[in-house]
């Protein structure tokens, strides 16, 4: 499968003119948002706003529209796993969060300290408000809908209850969302730099990934990776056939609100 990802439409990169002309042709703005977080030793730490870009652009690639810059801050700097990682607070077998430090070059007390920090700030309300802003600014460029990709799982909660605050607010675009657990129809899709992950990111851009930086022993864990082992089950093929599932689903919700597919 050929993916290009550069040449589409971007608020950020794009000429005027170039905007203009996609934006009459398809009223839809794509937005990724992410976090920076841990994503094992193979892959960015910037992961999920990547691999949600990534999704943006492929989606952009095959419908049109404009593509959005990511959004990667203002989370809720305790919901990551350099943090939750452990046995106290996910269940972990065992405590992942100071080799993931050590490996990374972090202070676990200074994250702490951030949490900390972030907690008192109410958590997740700047995130909301921010994509409260973005969803009123994509409205006011004229833009009919917005779809946002979530790369980060946590995001969710908080990403519905955004675009709720968004509605209530007189806000017009159609929102829809696209997220991994869409993937499988019983929503157990998902996992953190492991196999779902990784392949997303083979198929959307190979040369981040480097997986011989993984163990090659089998039976030694990776560190700060939740679900199916990206060793034996990471693939660009898989990657593609995720895409062409989010690809179905912005279709359909295209189709459904009168847009030429």
């Amino acid at each position: 499968m050929d993916i290009d990802l550069r040449h589409v439409v971007t608020q950020h990169e794009s000429k005027p003119a170039e905007i203009k002309a996609a934006k009459e042709k398809m009223p839809v703005a794509y937005l990724g948002v992410g976090i920076l977080e841990w994503h094992g030793l193979h892959n960015p730490a910037g992961l999920d706003g990547v691999k949600a870009d990534g999704c943006a652009r492929y989606l952009a690639s095959k419908f049109g529209g404009v593509v959005m810059p990511p959004l990667y801050y203002g989370d809720h700097r305790g919901a990551v796993c350099e943090l939750v990682f452990c046995q106290e607070r996910i269940g972990c077998e065992s405590d992942h969060t100071g080799p993931i430090c050590e490996n990374i070059g972090y202070d676990k007390a200074a994250l702490l300290k951030n949490e900390a920090r972030s907690v008192k700030n109410r958590g997740w309300r700047l995130w909301k408000d921010l994509v409260v802003h973005i969803l009123f600014e994509i409205e006011s460029f004229g833009f009919r809908h917005a779809v946002i990709v979530p790369g980060h799982y946590p995001l969710f909660r908080p990403l519905d209850e955004a675009v709720k605050r968004y509605r209530r607010q007189g806000g017009s675009c159609g929102v829809l969302t696209v997220q991994d657990k869409m993937y499988a129809d019983d929503g157990s899709s998902g996992d953190h730099a492991a196999a779902f992950e990784t392949s997303l990111m083979l198929a959307l851009y190979p040369e981040l990934v480097d997986l011989s930086r993984l163990d090659r022993d089998l039976s030694k864990p990776n560190i700060g990776v939740l679900g199916e082992d990206p060793r034996t089950g990471a693939s660009a093929e898989f990657g593609f056939r995720i895409l062409e599932k989010f690809e179905k689903i912005t279709a359909e919700y295209l189709r459904k609100n009168g847009l030429p597919v």
